[in-house]
């Protein structure tokens, strides 16, 4: 067995696990074995659509967790250029520009000569942005620990974990760049404890 396929077997039998309850979790209505990836991008789609419409009900409203995750979160600790942002998030250079744009039509982010390049612009987070990722760190804490409250805090951990070891792993083997720590964060959280998100 090869070592993406023991790392099949044991995010299938962890995810396995943590529905043994529901048994919708693991087949789908004909009784067959639904591919972990998709009950995954499912599960990435629900807090999605929780995050986001959590967001419509407050201050932040145009904001999506597109918008946290591949521009926001990137400017926590000072300015950046797109072009680094780019990188670590995941999405075409076209899409992070239309995002970035988003941002600063809703004052956001401020974009700014580079004074290292003159050819070059720095995205940096406004006072507004800074106050909004305030609040998006509250709704990842809060998501997270209702998930717990509903589907148990000793599973969510046991998802997590075997996620996170995947991950690291795969980043490991395949010696991918980036930032580990928004994978790396704990189940139960506090906003003094929580990653930038």
């Amino acid at each position: 067995m090869t070592s993406s396929e023991e790392a099949q077997e044991a995010c299938n039998d962890a995810a396995a696990d943590s529905c043994a309850a529901a048994e919708s979790c693991a087949d789908d209505t004909a009784g067959a074995r639904v591919p972990l990836p998709r009950l995954l991008a499912e599960a990435e789609a629900a807090f999605a659509a929780e995050f986001d419409k959590r967001m419509r009900r407050g201050e932040f409203a145009t904001l999506s967790l597109a918008h946290s995750r591949n521009v926001l979160r990137h400017l926590g600790d000072g300015p950046l250029r797109a072009r680094d942002i780019v990188g670590d998030c995941g999405v075409s250079k076209q899409a992070l520009s239309q995002q970035i744009a988003h941002l600063e039509q809703g004052g956001y982010v401020a974009i700014e000569p580079d004074p290292a390049d003159a050819r070059a612009r720095l995205v940096t987070l406004t006072e507004k942005g800074a106050r909004a990722q305030q609040i998006i760190r509250r709704l990842f804490i809060d998501i997270e620990n209702d998930w717990a409250a509903e589907f148990g805090a000793d599973d969510l951990a046991t998802v997590r974990r075997v996620l996170v070891a995947l991950l690291t792993r795969g980043r490991t083997r395949a010696g991918s760049p980036g930032s580990h720590s928004e994978i790396l964060a704990p189940t139960h959280l506090s906003p003094r404890d929580t990653p930038a998100c």
